[in-house]
């Protein structure tokens, strides 16, 4: 993703291409050592997208429960004025993309769970799927 317009930034700060002579990147710490695309018959590209959906599931358990807690502590008025970013804990939760969605599919549309992770690759059997690491910062 790259931004339109002059003096546009990229949106994904850390990654590889593979084209390596022109691409801008920098490497991350994390993908130290990683292909700029995997095979997702590869055990290094199953396990990158496990890890993921592991992480991403996580994020949203720990994030809900802090809400839940929230919402019971505070009143309408407060929730409404968005108090300790309970609101804006609301919007990332059900969010379709962006920072809350890690994983996405070959045209762009969040995968938010393991089951729509399953589903994905059940509907689309006959292709061959690439687990591509970005580090985007929005």
């Amino acid at each position: 993703m790259i931004g339109i317009g002059d003096g546009a930034s990229t949106a994904f700060d850390y990654y590889k291409t593979l084209d390596e002579s022109t691409a801008r990147y920098r490497d991350h710490p994390r993908y130290d050592g990683l292909d700029p695309a995997l095979s997702l018959q590869s055990k290094k590209g199953k396990q990158l997208l496990e890890d993921a959906v592991e992480a991403q599931e996580a994020w949203f358990h720990e994030t809900l429960d802090k809400l839940r807690v929230k919402l019971e502590s505070l009143d309408y008025e407060f929730v409404m004025d968005d108090v300790d970013l309970t609101r804006f804990d609301c919007y990332r939760l059900g969010q379709f993309a962006g920072p809350s969605v890690w994983i996405y599919d070959q045209h762009g549309a969040g995968l938010r769970s393991q089951s729509a992770v399953e589903q994905h690759l059940e509907h689309n059997s006959e292709d061959e799927f690439w687990v591509v690491p970005a580090d985007v910062h929005y």
